[in-house]
């Protein structure tokens, strides 16, 4: 019997995910020269596919990364109803990871002949997430001067280190802040916090990731009329004196935080409770089967 995560997609093929297909001497292996994208299905349906897709393509664009045919939304949608089908997980929710690198010799600077590689992976989505402890740590985010927020890069080592730390602490992720320490997000998610009637979020210019959930949530936010949204630059004070925290992401969409160090926040807060319903009416109206 076949059981989950036995298979991958590398270069648009099904392969035995424990067979190795990248090569040593890959570039995105010696110094993480690709990008990637984290999306979840629902029973066979994606959710803003099209999305996730722009922000991969924009990322290998800031790379240099030759455009690939097979990195098309059409061809994406047929083999990820395939590997799905192939893990077993067209009748469940699935974590998808879509990754693309390059390849090369040693040396920082690419060739314009190195060939591009993707692999798409896909294995069951949690049924509940636990609300999250967050931890303050040292590792401080990277500038978006020295390396743009807009994408998701495969080097991942300021992540690492944050995420080890919080670990390290007895926390479930790192709350990080920028050098000049404002809060930008989590290792893995965007973040907000309620305050009254008034909903805070980092603004764009304290190096976050502006994810696609995030996008979302604040197009709710505007069109409820219920609270006041802001977005700026804000110390950790500002975020401990909190009534409520939650973060958000495509894989836990949004998501209660039951602490910032000791602090603790109101995981039933009635406006988290009402943005996950909000959200999930969202999501329900715009999923797209993967296969008609």
């Amino acid at each position: 019997m076949e059981t989950n995560n036995n298979w991958l997609i590398f270069d648009g093929r099904i392969t035995p995910a424990d067979q190795p297909v990248v090569p040593v001497v890959s570039r995105g292996l010696m110094y993480g020269d690709g990008v990637f994208e984290t999306l979840r299905t629902y029973h066979g349906k994606t959710f803003l596919l099209e999305d996730h897709i722009a922000r991969l393509h924009s990322g290998m664009h800031i790379l240099g990364m030759a455009a690939e045919p097979d990195l098309e939304i059409e061809v994406l949608r047929d083999q990820l109803w395939k590997l799905l089908e192939k893990q077993q997980l067209i009748h469940k929710d699935a974590i998808i990871r879509l990754q693309v690198w390059r390849d090369g010799q040693r040396g920082y600077h690419p060739k314009d002949d190195n060939s591009t590689h993707y692999s798409i992976t896909a294995s069951a989505c949690p049924d509940d997430f636990s609300p999250p402890k967050l931890t303050i740590v040292d590792q401080r985010r990277i500038p978006s001067q020295s390396m743009p927020s807009s994408t998701k890069f495969t080097n991942g080592i300021n992540y690492i280190l944050a995420a080890q730390q919080a670990a390290d602490k007895g926390g479930d992720d790192a709350l990080m802040q920028t050098i000049d320490g404002f809060i930008s997000e989590t290792t893995i998610a965007n973040i907000f916090w309620i305050k009254g009637d008034v909903i805070f979020t980092p603004d764009e210019e304290c190096d976050l990731i502006p994810g696609i959930t995030r996008k979302i949530i604040l197009d709710i936010i505007e069109e409820s009329n219920r609270w006041k949204c802001r977005e700026g630059k804000y110390s950790l004070d500002h975020v401990l004196d909190a009534d409520a925290v939650w973060i958000c992401n495509s894989v836990r969409e949004v998501l209660a935080v039951e602490t910032i160090e000791d602090e603790k926040f109101d995981i039933d807060h009635s406006a988290i409770e009402e943005l996950q319903n909000r959200y999930t009416a969202f999501r329900e109206a715009n999923t797209k089967f993967l296969k008609s």
